[in-house]
């Protein structure tokens, strides 16, 4: 019975890229262009969709900063996020195995998340999920929309804390400068 159990556990690992969510899956070239797609410096007007502890509470308005570099030879894209009362560096990435741009962030307040992005539709899509300093749950998606040559960014989307549904996401970026 043990050695049943190690094999199924080995063949669950070794399974996931199989049983992969496929209509996610992007390429390296995707990733090239999400990354020219959002690099720049960037000022946006934010609501906060919930209460996020470091940042500020449901229903706030802010002016929020974005600068967003290609890092690591271009197999990175670093964004540094500056609004309400705190900050947060989210990393994004191409996983070769499992064909997903992929990322990490981490907010001032304790906020950690991870997240995919791909391409539907002509558009960004980034589903992810993350917990409150409190251990709480966060889930949620956002669909980029770009207008102005690339200059204009709407970022739309809705989502969960806990059991409770976040308000809808409506938040609207002027690219400022691009590095590149």
């Amino acid at each position: 019975m043990r050695n049943l159990t190690a094999t199924f556990v080995l063949f669950a690992l070794l399974a996931t890229p199989v049983f992969a969510d496929h209509h996610k899956t992007t390429t390296k070239e995707d990733f090239l262009k999400f990354c020219n797609d959002l690099e720049g410096r960037w000022v946006g007007e934010v609501t906060w969709v919930a209460d996020w502890p470091g940042l500020g509470k449901r229903g706030d308005k802010v002016t929020a900063y974005l600068d967003v570099t290609v890092a690591e030879d271009g197999h990175a894209l670093l964004l540094r996020f500056y609004g309400g009362n705190g900050s947060g560096t989210r990393i994004y990435g191409y996983d070769a195995r499992t064909k997903q741009i992929k990322s990490m962030l981490v907010v001032s307040g304790g906020f950690v998340g991870s997240s995919i992005v791909y391409k539907k539709d002509g558009k960004w899509l980034e589903e992810g999920e993350g917990s409150l300093p409190n251990g709480t749950k966060s889930e949620g998606y956002s669909i980029y929309s770009y207008s102005d040559n690339g200059d204009k960014l709407e970022i739309t989307g809705s989502g969960t804390v806990g059991d409770k549904k976040q308000d809808n996401q409506h938040d609207v970026w002027q690219r400022v400068s691009k590095t590149r």
